[in-house]
Order: C-alpha cells, then sequence, then structure tokens
C-alpha cells in the first residue's frame, strides 16, 4: 500500500543535513550546524522507526490470507537504515571540517 515510502523517510535525515547543513555553514540561517546536525540524527532515528511500522504493514498486507509473513524485508531495511546512518555521520563529520576550515 505504501510503496517506496520507507525508503523515501530514511534517506530524508540525509538530504536535511546536506542542504540545511550547507546553509547553515554559509550562515544564512538562523540556525547553527550542531543544531542542524542533531536534528538530523533524531530524524534518522525517528524516521528509520516509523519505515519499520509502514514496512510491517506492507508486509503484511500481501500474505495475510497465507499464514505466515517473510522477515526478509526487515533485514534489508535495517541495513539500509544502517547504511544511511553511517553516510549521514560522515556527511556531518565533512560539514563539520568544512566549517572549520571558513572560520580559520
Amino acid at each position: 500500500m505504501f510503496g517506496i515510502s520507507p525508503l523515501v523517510l530514511i534517506i530524508l535525515p540525509l538530504f536535511f543535513q546536506i542542504i540545511f547543513g550547507r546553509k547553515a555553514i554559509a550562515e544564512s540561517i538562523t540556525l547553527e550546524f550542531g543544531t542542524i546536525s542533531m536534528i538530523s540524527i533524531i530524524l534518522q532515528i525517528a524516521l528509520t522507526i516509523i519505515a519499520f511500522i509502514i514496512a510491517s504493514t506492507n508486509f503484511e498486507e500481501p500474505v495475510n490470507h497465507h499464514g505466515y509473513r517473510c522477515g526478509m524485508g526487515f533485514i534489508g531495511i535495517f541495513m539500509l537504515s544502517f547504511l544511511f546512518s553511517i553516510i549521514l555521520v560522515i556527511v556531518i563529520i565533512v560539514q563539520y571540517y568544512i566549517k572549520k576550515s571558513y572560520e580559520e
């Protein structure tokens, strides 16, 4: 029913960090870089949980009449979430060093 929405939810914090982290470095918004980074990390955790809930309903719908449920999709979503969490941390570190180089 929800299609690829769990995957989109997992990617959103990374895009948020890239866009608003760049704006925070350029000081074109009022939020500080640390605040943007914390929002991104909290969003990654919260949206991952929401993605698991949506995926759970997605996996239950097509096989309700069979009486079993495959959990292999959850492993894929977990690994994808883990991968994007690592990429998010790397982006935060890179943006932090870019911010420090602008301040010098």
